[in-house]
Formats: structure tokens, C-alpha cells, sequence
């Protein structure tokens, strides 16, 4: 599939690859192919600018939100410990526990990311290394005037959703202090410094992130829509422009944002009455181009896949839904499934296939939030209770003020867009709200509570030693330097 399809940048100056975080992006001549059309251009960006399947992999801050839980209150009645004491419950202990060498050993006290090569980290340079790549010489390919525009408008856009996440996990949240480091900015692809320092996250959102997602609105606007090619389109830039708005604050360009989507042609699913839609080999797949709502579909699977520590197995999690009703509690696999008492999650379908995306869904939760938070809190109802009537059976409508509406409108964002990689930085904007997670250390033994406190620097991820170690200007995160975390028998 076109998805799949690998393209060797040659001899633009080199091909690139990652070499570490220290001299950054490194250059390494090899003469392979040499892009020259804006096709070859387009196959470039797909290959190596674009999130795939595998990289940039940041599933590990599913470990950490309110929606998972240490796989213990599901476990099967004649191995009720069945979790306790395996590799994988002891390996990813100190991300599930926050604690602040997360990024550098496992549960067993074993090195990770020893290279900075091999770090999440790395893994979103490399992308925007890509993006960088086709953006500095697409201008002189060869093809139209609008195929030149339609591939620099996704190299943009792309680049964009890269720095966006990449400065959520290692920078703090811009409502928060716009003003505190962020992450390394670099806009070319040719590189002469060997250290680069932290610019700050309001620089990133205002100057990178809002300003090429602008750009690339302005160039691929005026182009027809294309849908299901896994390449980002219109409607996808246009939602991504109305969550960076909402994460800013901005709830005037937000709700502008929405509306240009809803002009090219988005809209929502009534799940009440048509499910089977996105019906696929015999499960649901919302994730997926066979829901009518994904306008792109992208990256690895942002759920980790670890059996012992699942994603919406926290009690505090189940218990939000309406499980008869609710058609997503069907659609995202959540009820029980065999004999043992176990969650299987279909939200995606499997680790091995694109597991992100850009959808309608969300630019309706980002509206409803905007007109909350804006005063226009008769709008932001409407839109709420007529969402709700394209997911729940026999809804009625509710009538809510104040904060019992916004409060209704993020449970409402926390369920639709649950495993999709919105969780964790939703709950960092949001105030960055206390998390208490259980873990049982050994069997027969007692339950711990560890605590994220409200306002944690845990909310801000700790980059990797191998990282700052290549790259000197690189000012490690205060999270780093916190004792080790402790949990509470309960």
C-alpha cells in the first residue's frame, strides 16, 4: 500500500539520517535516488516525513493518565494475581508510577534509551528531519504550481502535528507558562550547529506550530479535497488549527476553525442508527477509513501494549459510561469478552496498523469547549445534547450551566476520544489534575498507591540522559531531578 511505500532520499545534499540528539540531525552522503518531480517529492514526505506505523511512538503516556489501571480488578477468578510479578508489570513500573527516571531505566533498574538515537525523542526529529527535507527544495520540482503547493501544505501541516506533540510531552502545558523551555526548533533541513538550544513553548506554538499550520491552509485551500489517502488534507488542517487555538486559549479562532471544516464537508456518525458503518472484519474500527468521520488517518497506536497495565480498565473509568446505551461502548470493545473477565480494546484494531487520527468528532468537542469557556454557553448545550444524540439510544436532552456543563463537555471529549493520544495532554491543560494509581508488587502482597499530584512536574516528561548527554545546550526538565516517588499501602 502507498502507506507502506519507503523513499530513499538521495542526493538533495546527502541523505539524512538521525545520528544523535547531540549533533541533532546529522547529514551522510550516499547517492540513492534523487527526488526531482513533485511526485517524487510527495513519495519523499510520505516515507519519511509522515508518522507511520511504528515511529514516532509516544504510547508510553498511556501508562500514565486516569484511564488506565495495573491490570488487577479484571483478572480471571482462578488466577485472580495472574498480572502481578511478570516482566511486563515490573518493566513498565516506573512509568505507571511516574517516577523520575522513567525515561532512562525499566522496573528491573535496567538501562533504557541508551542511545539517543533510539529515543522517542529522535524519533519525531527524524520526521521533522523529513518534513524539512521536502520543504527546503520542493519550490524548484518539477510539476504544477498546485502540485508544488499540495505537497509543501502537507510537509507544513505534518511538521506542525509533530512539534505540537513533541512540545506537549517535554515541554509545559502554554496555558499554563508559555513562557517555559520547550524543545529544539529547527526549520531546515541542513544543519551546522552541534547543539541546539530549547526554545520556549510559546515560540513553538506561535511561530512554528500556528504559522505553518496557517501556511499550509492558505496553499491547499484553494486545491480540491482529497479523503482516504492517507496524506493530511483540508478539513484534518483545519481541526488541527482548532485544537492548537483551544490548547492557546484562543476560543474565537477555535470556533472560526471548526467552521471552515464543517464547510469542506465534515461531520458526525449517528452511531445510534448507523454502527455497521464501521464494521470491519468482525469488529468495530473507529480508527480507521472506514469511519466517515477520519479525515486522516496517521501514526503508531498511541496505547501502549502492555496486557498488564490496559487502557480503560480503571474502574474510575468504566464506570463513566452508560453500557447499554452508548453505541462507543460497543464500538471501542469495552465490555467484558471472555470467560476470564478480560478487556479487549479494538481502538485500534492491532498494534501493527495506523492507529491515530484527525477527526470530526473532535473539532465538535473542541467547539462545544470553546463556546463554554467564551460564554456562549447556549450554543455549547445545544451542540453537546445533539452530539450525545448521535452516540447514546433514547438520549434526552440535559440542561446544564456553568461548570456542570464544562465539566460535562471534557467527560464527554474524555470518552469519544479515549486511546487516541488526546488523554494525557488534555488533563495537562486542564490544570493538571491529581492521578492516583494502584500496584500490587508481588503476590499475596499489598496494594500501593502512587500519587501525581496536582500540578506535578511529572506532567512535563523527563528527556532521556543519552539525550542531554549528546546534546549539551539541552536544560534537562525539573521532573528529572525529583526523588523517587513512593506509594501508600491501602
Amino acid at each position: 500500500m502507498m502507506k507502506n511505500k519507503i523513499f530513499i532520499l538521495g542526493a538533495i545534499m546527502g541523505s539524512f539520517v538521525l545520528g544523535s540528539c547531540g549533533d541533532f540531525l546529522e547529514e551522510e552522503s550516499q547517492s540513492e535516488v534523487i527526488p526531482k518531480t513533485t511526485s517524487d517529492f510527495s513519495e519523499l514526505l510520505l516515507g519519511t516525513g509522515y508518522p507511520d506505523e511504528s515511529t514516532p511512538n509516544f504510547s508510553f503516556l498511556s501508562l500514565m493518565d486516569d484511564d488506565c489501571a495495573h491490570f488487577l480488578t479484571y483478572a480471571s477468578p482462578w488466577n485472580p494475581e495472574g498480572t502481578v510479578e511478570t516482566a511486563n508489570a515490573i518493566t513498565q513500573f516506573p512509568i505507571y508510577s511516574w517516577q523520575p527516571t522513567l525515561a532512562d531505566y525499566d522496573g528491573y533498574d535496567s538501562e533504557i534509551n541508551e542511545t539517543a538515537s533510539s529515543t522517542t525523542y529522535a524519533q519525531f526529529y527524524s520526521k521533522i528531519l523529513g518534513c524539512n527535507a521536502v520543504l527546503d527544495y520542493i519550490d524548484e520540482a518539477i510539476g504544477t504550481q498546485d502540485d508544488r503547493d499540495r505537497v509543501k501544505a502537507e510537509a507544513l501541516a505534518v511538521r506542525a502535528l509533530l512539534y505540537f506533540q513533541l512540545v506537549n510531552i517535554y515541554g509545559e502545558p502554554y496555558n499554563h507558562n508559555k513562557d517555559a523551555l520547550g524543545v529544539p526548533v529547527r526549520l531546515i533541513s541542513n544543519l551546522t550547529e552541534k547543539n541546539i538550544e530549547r526554545s520556549t513553548v510559546g515560540y513553538i506554538y506561535e511561530e512554528v506550530i500556528l504559522k505553518d499550520l496557517l501556511e499550509a491552509a492558505r496553499l491547499l485551500d484553494p486545491l480540491p479535497i482529497m479523503r482516504k489517502n492517507f496524506r493530511i488534507n483540508q478539513p484534518a488542517i483545519h481541526i488541527l488549527l482548532s485544537r492548537v487555538y483551544l490548547y492557546m486559549e484562543n476560543y474565537k479562532e477555535c470556533i472560526a476553525e471548526v467552521e471552515k471544516a464543517e464547510k469542506q464537508g465534515i461531520g458526525l456518525l449517528n452511531m445510534v442508527n448507523n454502527l455497521d458503518v464501521i464494521l470491519a472484519d468482525n469488529g468495530y474500527a473507529p480508527i480507521s477509513y472506514n469511519n466517515p468521520e477520519v479525515e486522516w488517518l496517521f501514526g503508531p497506536s498511541a496505547v501502549a501494549n502492555h496486557w498488564e497495565y490496559q487502557p480503560g480498565t480503571a474502574p474510575a473509568f468504566r464506570v463513566l459510561w452508560d453500557q447499554v446505551n452508548d453505541q462507543r461502548f460497543l464500538a471501542y470493545a469495552l465490555k467484558t469478552a471472555s470467560d476470564d473477565n478480560s478487556v479487549y480494546l479494538k481502538k485500534p484494531m492491532s498494534s501493527s496498523e495506523l492507529g491515530q487520527s484527525v477527526r470530526s468528532a473532535e473539532a465538535f468537542l473542541n467547539r462545544m469547549e470553546a463556546y463554554a469557556l467564551s460564554g456562549e454557553e447556549g450554543l455549547a448545550l445545544a451542540e453537546l445534547n445533539a452530539f450525545r444524540k448521535t452516540r447514546v439510544i433514547g438520549y434526552t436532552d440535559v440542561n446544564l450551566s456553568g461548570q456542570a456543563l464544562l465539566d460535562a463537555i471534557r467527560l464527554e471529549r474524555r470518552k469519544e476520544l479515549c486511546f487516541e493520544g488526546h488523554r494525557w495532554f488534555d488533563l495537562r491543560r486542564q490544570g493538571m489534575p491529581e492521578i492516583k494509581h494502584t500496584y500490587k508488587a508481588e503476590k499475596g502482597g499489598a496494594v500501593y498507591e502512587y500519587v501525581l499530584q496536582q500540578g506535578d512536574p511529572m506532567y512535563t516528561i523527563p528527556f532521556p540522559n543519552s539525550v542531554v548527554l549528546q546534546n549539551r545546550a539541552l536544560v534537562q526538565n525539573p521532573s528529572r531531578e525529583m526523588g523517587a516517588r513512593q506509594g501508600e499501602i491501602q
